[in-house]
């Protein structure tokens, strides 16, 4: 008897020790090798910043570092990814004759909502709730083209489910307070508009926030519009490719086994073009001829239309058309190659990775001047426009 007792309060030492030991590790790696990217949720990774007296005391130090504990901590993403499948699972399980019978209605599932049965989609957003990072973004686009009267600045918006109510069809008029803010000429702005559910279904992902194959075509087109740009790039065949992928709204609420989708997409014929990633030559920018052959098969947004690179190149060797800087986020990726097919040289910057990739910020002046860039496109849905982090910069 004594002999269990010993053996039982053995393990229960070591599995304290091991306990211990990998939370002793995660603040290790918190501090001293954080890493960059949380790949589960596909945005960097919350790291510690040096903490100050006024970071304590106002308590905003304690929240960033529970948030990049949270996120540093050995088997986080994993352990995570498993009790979100565990729960989307049980509770789907329960919801599913709700679910299907209000096609019509948002109903609440994990950290999203489904709509019209299957799509996985967020609520719209307030415009009170945003007006103070629009006004900032505003003034920061509007100090910068005072500055800069030279640049010709073009601002293409992607409105989203973010920005209307399905089941009233109440926008969220986002778009509209930029324009009405900016000092832009009224023809260098214009939107992706999604005025209904049936317009948001036609053009984006069920299970994934991204625009689709027809989607993001549509913009292309509206871009290049807003750009003076003509002939543009036509599809030569819609491919079905067969493969079953679940976006990030599935994949980080652990619905990837309950909710996903057919990858469709057009097939082009780009003219040649040389690629380069933060300042190294690559193969390709995404893997578009590898999927659409057969190839590929592990398919994600990213994964076939190219990734959120901070710095990429697009070189066509045109030397009789101009360049181009497009500053824009994830959205923008499906259409990049497109763009590139008008430009001599296109050069897509994403800020929330230009320093980490580059090793310095980016001065937007110096790098167009170095690249001779005088045409410049902002793009994005409402959370590129009330970012910080795209910010122009001297």
């Amino acid at each position: 008897m004594r002999f269990k007792i010993i053996i039982k309060n053995f393990f229960k030492i070591v599995l304290v020790l091991i306990v211990f030991g990998l939370l002793f590790i995660g603040l290790i790696k918190t501090f001293f090798f954080p890493k960059e990217v949380n790949n589960y949720e596909n945005r960097t990774a919350y790291q510690v910043e040096a903490p100050t007296l006024q970071s304590y005391l106002d308590g905003s130090f304690q929240d960033q570092f529970e948030n990049a504990f949270n996120d540093q901590i050995l088997f986080a993403q994993t352990s995570k990814k498993a009790y979100n499948t565990i729960s989307s699972e049980l509770l789907y399980t329960c919801m599913m004759p709700v679910i299907k019978n209000n096609p019509d209605r948002y109903i609440s599932f994990m950290s999203k909502s489904i709509f019209g049965g299957d799509y996985v989609v967020y609520h719209k957003k307030n415009l009170e709730d945003l007006t103070s990072d629009l006004d900032q973004k505003i003034s920061n686009i509007n100090s910068y083209v005072a500055k800069h009267p030279e640049i010709d600045l073009y601002l293409y918006y992607i409105e989203r489910d973010t920005d209307i109510d399905f089941e009233t069809n109440e926008k969220l008029g986002a778009y509209e307070y930029l324009c009405s803010n900016l000092n832009l000429p009224e023809n260098h702005m214009d939107k992706f508009t999604v005025n209904s559910f049936s317009d948001f279904s036609q053009n984006f992902f069920r299970t994934d926030h991204h625009w689709n194959y027809n989607g993001s075509y549509q913009g292309y087109c509206e871009v290049m519009n807003l750009l003076g740009e003509e002939d543009l790039m036509k599809p030569e065949e819609t491919v079905a490719l067969g493969y079953e992928f679940s976006g990030a709204k599935s994949l980080t609420s652990g619905m990837e086994a309950i909710f996903s989708e057919e990858f469709t997409a057009y097939r082009f014929d780009f003219p040649k073009m040389s690629v380069t990633h933060a300042g190294e030559a690559v193969e390709d920018y995404g893997k578009q001829d590898k999927y659409l052959s057969h190839t590929e098969q592990n398919i994600s947004y990213g994964n076939f239309y190219g990734g959120d690179w901070g710095e990429l190149i697009l070189d066509t060797g045109n030397t009789e058309k101009e360049n181009i800087l497009v500053i824009g986020e994830s959205f923008d990726n499906a259409i990049l190659k497109l763009i590139a097919t008008h430009y001599n040289r296109t050069y897509s910057i994403d800020l929330r990775n230009y320093e980490r990739e580059m090793g310095s910020s980016f001065k937007m002046s110096e790098y167009m001047q170095e690249h001779d860039i005088s045409k410049v496109l902002l793009i994005g849905n409402v959370d590129f426009y009330c970012m910080e982090e795209f910010n122009l910069e001297d």
